[in-house]
């Protein structure tokens, strides 16, 4: 099959094995893989994520010298039933899916590895108990944003806001307006997010964000004091991932403050705990979703609860898909471009 590659640190398109169904395994025809900044990370990160997780633990279990099919924001068509697959599931239906295979030597992250293709090839195994079915009323680039919208749940969850928190988002790429969605599908209010990009200070206001904030202009923190109740405690959502931003965070943010870190940075990092110990900064790292966030995702979708349609802004076959990732680093246009491994006319 044809698959967009990271081979040595490139990205193109080329040739990839098939993949062979096994017991409890669906295979699925791509129709719709959405880029993510976590594919950036993998391009230019491989190496060091592969030695972290072989010294010290990590989930990923890849070689950066061998082929990778990246991808893991995906919807689609199952085209082959692997054995002790269940009935429920049928050859036709539309799905989508944790980034997680089962196979008989462990678990491997779509999009992180070198046996199984992530949602960027034509065709990828999935684990039957990890499938969602997609309802026929739901576009496919829809349900392709099932995942990135439940990191945002996953994140509004693990906030878990009380009486008398107040939330600030830091940064208004997906993750940030998935979370701002999660925050306001709670009733909770106000939320205030924090990007220099116009356009996705717009996009935050369409989620649902009702303070945005210009850093480049006004001080975060003091707009979340302006708008914040006498006496109410300070939730940040960091969800940017870039150096420095968490350390300004510890050093800005207002006393006993909670700080919730969604943003990966994979760069080191310098953080003056000394601000953080004496204003008793709680900060807790995120981790992944749970079964139940992605299943709240879809169902958030598919009631029309949370719209996230307008967030993909760029469309290609993949045979486009290598330019598509540079030009998806343009954050006054894109949210989210999505790539159709087998042509966008395998959607009709």
């Amino acid at each position: 099959m044809k698959a967009l590659l990271l081979r040595a640190g490139e990205l193109r398109v080329d040739d990839f094995p098939d993949p062979i169904a096994k017991a409890g395994q669906v295979i699925v025809k791509s129709l719709c893989c959405c880029i993510c900044a976590s594919d950036l990370h993998m391009v230019h990160n491989a190496k060091r994520l592969s030695q972290w997780s072989q010294e010290f633990g990590g989930p990923f279990n890849f070689n950066p010298d061998k082929d990778i099919v990246l991808g893991h924001e995906f919807c689609g068509e199952i085209v082959e039933l692997g054995e002790s697959v269940s009935e429920d599931l049928r050859i036709g239906d539309r799905v989508v899916s944790q980034p997680v295979v089962f196979g008989p030597d462990g678990f491997a992250i779509l999009g992180y590895s070198n046996e199984y293709a992530g949602g960027f090839g034509e065709y990828l195994a999935l684990s039957e108990q990890l499938v969602q079915k997609v309802p026929e009323s739901m576009p496919t680039e829809t349900a392709a944003l099932m995942e990135p919208l439940s990191v945002g749940i996953q994140y509004a969850r693990i906030a878990s806001l009380q009486e008398g928190e107040v939330p600030l988002v830091i940064g208004c790429g997906a993750i940030g307006l998935a979370v701002i969605a999660a925050l306001k599908a709670q009733g909770i209010g106000p939320v205030i997010a924090s990007d220099p990009s116009p356009f996705r200070r717009t996009s935050a206001e369409k989620m649902g964000a009702d303070v945005v904030v210009d850093p480049n202009a006004e001080n975060p923190m003091d707009i979340w004091n302006s708008n914040a109740s006498m006496g109410s405690r300070c939730v940040v959502v960091e969800c940017v991932g870039a150096p420095g931003v968490l350390n300004e965070i510890l050093i800005t943010a207002p006393w006993s403050a909670r700080v919730i870190v969604a943003g990966q940075n994979l760069d080191d990092e310098v953080l003056f705990t000394a601000s953080a110990h004496t204003k008793g900064i709680n900060v807790q790292f995120g981790g992944s979703p749970i079964g139940q966030d992605y299943v709240e995702s879809l169902n958030a979708l598919a009631s029309g609860t949370i719209d996230v349609s307008f967030w993909q802004t760029g469309h290609v076959n993949l045979d486009g898909a290598v330019d598509a990732f540079a030009e998806s680093t343009d954050t006054e246009r894109h949210t989210r471009i999505a790539v159709y491994p087998n042509g966008k006319e395998s959607l009709t």
